[in-house]
């Protein structure tokens, strides 16, 4: 497709699609701020290879992070995936990420996934923005299921979860393979649309 219907389409997310909280705007992928996520995701590698090392490897240079928006806004169009960018509201900059990805319709019910930048980390944004996507979910896309999956090491991903009203569902053995080398089990945290 060309990219000009692209750079519409962002548009159109951007502006019509926002998700809002007191101190926050999920901005749907757009390729505006393809460039501001390259530079913060690079620059915070070792706080993400953990659990983000397959996104680290799809966006090493800008021009892979551009063809990685680009497939993430066609994904949204589609309603396969729901990537956004988590800004400050009274700066508009960008502090994280959080999706929907692995969208399963016929439940519906998709893995929620989120990463704060560590300089911004410690004052509580994981939360909000983790609460509003989980509403606009189950309240505007009509999502049944909502789940997460979260290292036992994780202790602040546990607490954003429990806090957020997800219910821990059970351990998942070898689940994940940590920064692409380590096997590790995963804990299984949900939330139904009957917790609303």
């Amino acid at each position: 497709m060309a990219e000009g219907w692209f750079s519409e389409l962002a548009a159109l997310f951007k502006f019509g699609l926002m998700i809002e909280t007191e101190r926050l705007i999920l901005k749907p992928y757009a390729h505006d701020f393809a460039e501001e996520f390259f530079a913060r995701f690079q620059n915070d590698r070792a706080h993400l290879q953990d659990y983000f090392s397959k996104t680290l490897n799809v966006t090493k240079t800008l021009r892979e992070t551009q063809t990685y928006f680009h497939s993430k806004i066609e994904d949204f169009y589609n309603n396969k995936n729901f990537y956004f960018g988590i800004f400050l509201k009274n700066s508009d900059e960008l502090i994280g990420h959080i999706s929907i990805r692995d969208i399963d319709w016929d439940v519906p019910k998709g893995e929620l996934a989120y990463f704060i930048f560590s300089n911004f980390s410690g004052q509580r944004y994981a939360y909000e923005a983790l609460s509003a996507l989980r509403d606009w979910c189950i309240t505007d896309k009509g999502f049944s299921r909502i789940f997460m999956k979260i290292s036992p090491d994780n202790i602040a991903s546990k607490k954003v979860a429990e806090f957020c009203n997800f219910e821990f569902e059970g351990l998942l053995k070898n689940d994940y393979r940590k920064g692409q080398k380590f096997l590790t089990d995963m804990l299984l945290y949900a939330f139904t649309a009957e917790l609303v």
